[in-house]
This record gives structure tokens, sequence and C-alpha cells, in this order.
């Protein structure tokens, strides 16, 4: 069945369930055509079969290969494919108003699940009633952190703080999550004014307006790592978790306990902002630049009593910086390669 309006067309089809599922999972694509049917494959090799899959196009400039990489699967899958690009959570809201689960997943078109995903989620979220459930990742593709987890950076299994999110001790992919429907709509859902980091805002006002997060410790996705996807490079990233605390601090009201810690973290971002803005200065040999900014960054540690290990490693290259600055250079590209091709090709400003 297909249904077409002036913003989007919607192709339903004919293996799709007619009755109601209880999941509706979201696939948005953006530039992933060359990864989703790896992706799709992962749903489909799903113990847990009670879902609907809902492929959704916002505008890509891929969109011919999308669909040719959809070929085999149009048939049990709804594909919308909307005319006007509008972005990841304009997109991921529009979606959900096309969905009939109870449940919803927003799975990445790059990422992939564990066959065991849906049913040990679902367990888990149905036995301890949360609102939301949430497992840890691994890494995978191009970069220095593919085999890695977010094991040591997530609490123990159970149920998520609202001190611990704060705090910075969850790292909650949307992949990687099942989130009742109701408590996705009463949230708002996610903001489009948020840039790049609209995930980790909606975790935090749907904690804030009393929804239940749990975590499984367990390993049952795999998180792509790929030059120019979302993540972004260094600065980008390190960026925007400095913004997102900013704008939370306008949206939700901290206590003044919590306020501390959010404006800490704020803090602890821009002196890593500083400390990758000068090895970007480094990689482009603007000596001076990288001088003055460790600098700060060196002022900035001491005003946060950082390690004095930490401390003593930028005096280092201060140091080097000073009178063997190529020698500096060397040390980065051997022991940060992987980071270079993460780096913006001009400074931002």
């Amino acid at each position: 069945m297909t249904e077409k309006t002036e913003i989007y067309s919607k192709e339903i089809g004919a293996m799709v369930k007619t009755e109601k599922p209880a999941v509706s999972i979201i696939i948005p694509n953006y530039s992933t055509a060359e990864f989703i049917a790896e992706t799709l494959d992962s749903v489909f090799a799903q113990t847990f079969t009670d879902y609907e899959i809902v492929v959704i196009n916002d505008a890509a400039p891929d969109t011919e290969e999308l669909k040719k990489a959809l070929e085999n699967y149009k048939e049990k899958i709804i594909f919308i494919d909307k005319f006007e690009n509008t972005g990841t959570s304009a997109t991921r809201n529009f979606t959900v108003k096309h969905t009939r689960g109870d449940f919803l997943c927003f799975l990445d078109a790059d990422d992939i699940w564990h066959p065991t995903f849906l049913e040990e989620l679902f367990a888990f979220l149905t036995k301890n009633d949360f609102g939301m459930v949430y497992a840890d990742t691994e890494m995978f593709g191009v970069g220095y952190r593919a085999g890695e987890s977010f094991l040591d950076y997530n609490p123990p299994q159970g149920e998520v703080s609202r001190r611990m999110l704060i705090e910075g001790k969850c790292i909650i992919l949307p992949s990687g999550g099942l989130i009742k429907k109701s408590e996705f709509e009463k949230s708002g859902g996610f903001d489009p004014k948020v840039k790049r980091t609209e995930d980790f805002d909606l975790w935090m006002r749907m904690i804030f307006q009393g929804t239940r997060i749990g975590f499984l410790r367990k390993i049952l996705f795999k998180f792509r790592i790929r030059p120019g996807s979302g993540s972004g490079d260094s600065l980008q990233r390190i960026e925007r978790c400095m913004i997102v605390w900013q704008i939370l601090q306008k949206k939700l009201p901290f206590t003044d306990e919590e306020n501390l810690i959010v404006n800490r973290n704020i803090e602890l971002e821009h002196a890593a902002l500083l400390r990758a803005k000068g090895r970007l200065f480094i990689n482009e040999r603007n000596w001076s630049e990288a001088v003055k900014v460790f600098r700060e960054a060196r002022k900035k540690a001491v005003k946060l009593g950082l390690p004095f290990k930490h401390r003593l490693k930028m005096s280092a290259v201060i140091f080097l910086l000073n009178f063997s600055p190529e020698i500096l250079l060397k040390v980065f590209k051997t022991f940060r390669s992987e980071e270079i091709e993460y780096m913006p090709s001009e400074t931002a400003n």
C-alpha cells in the first residue's frame, strides 16, 4: 500500500503485519545506505519478533542508493521517503506519529543488534516496570576506540538515578534503548533545536519527568565508528557536550547541589575543548597558538583540581612546544594517529 502527500510518500510492504505490534523500530537514513542492509539483517535475526520496522529517509543525498539497498526488504518494512530534510530529531519525532507499537526503538542505520537484543530488553523492561531501558555496546569500524565497550562508564545493573545521569555515570546510545511510547510522548520527544546531543537532552528531560530508566549490564549491540558520521570530530563532540549542559540548565529545575555539578561539567568540557584545540594547533604546526591554548588549559586544570599527572603532562607539552615542537608533533602523530583522522581540516574560530 502506498500513501503520498506533499511532504512524503509512505509504502507499507505486503508482509508487514496488520495487527498492532508490541515494538516499533525506527531507522532513519541520512547517508547510511551502504550500511542499512546489515542493520536490517540484524533486526530480522531477532529472537523477539513482535515488531514493525519503519525506515525513514530524511531527503538524503544517497536516496537512490538507499532505495536499491531496500529492494530486498521492501515487502517486510514500512518505508517513508521525506521530500525535505529536517534533521535527525524532527525526523524521529515525525516517524513516531506513524508507528503503532506501545514501545519504541531508535536504531541508527549503521548499527547492529545482537540476536537477543529485543528479547532481553523487553523482558528487563516489563519485569521491572521501567519506562525506558538500555544496554551496553561494543564499538566497531574505523577509529581508535573500536573494540571498546562502555561498561566502565555505566552504573551497576538496575535503575539509573537522576544523580547518576547528571554526574555522567551513564552512556545511553539511541540504538541501545527500548522506550515506552507513552513516556516518549509525555516528554515532547527530541528537541530539534538541540544539535547532535539531542539524545542526552531527551534522557535528561525524561528522568526529570519521572520516567524510570534501567540499565541492563550486557553488550547487546554494536555501535559503528566512522569518519563523517553524526558523531563529528573531536572539537564538535566536546563542544556539543558543553553546550547541552548550558541548554539543560535553562530547561530543567536543577537543585543548587545539582547546579554545582552541572557547572563543573561545563568547566571540565571547556578544559577538554582547550586541549583538543591545542592538539589541532600542533597538527597544523601553529606553535604559538598551541602554547597559548595549553597554558590556558593548564590554568584551568589547576583551578579544577585535576590530577597532578595530568597537569605535569601539559607542562611537558608546553616545554616541548617552546624548545622542540617538531619532536612533539612526531610524538603526537605516533600516539594519537587515529585522532588526527577525526580532526577538522581548519581550526575552528
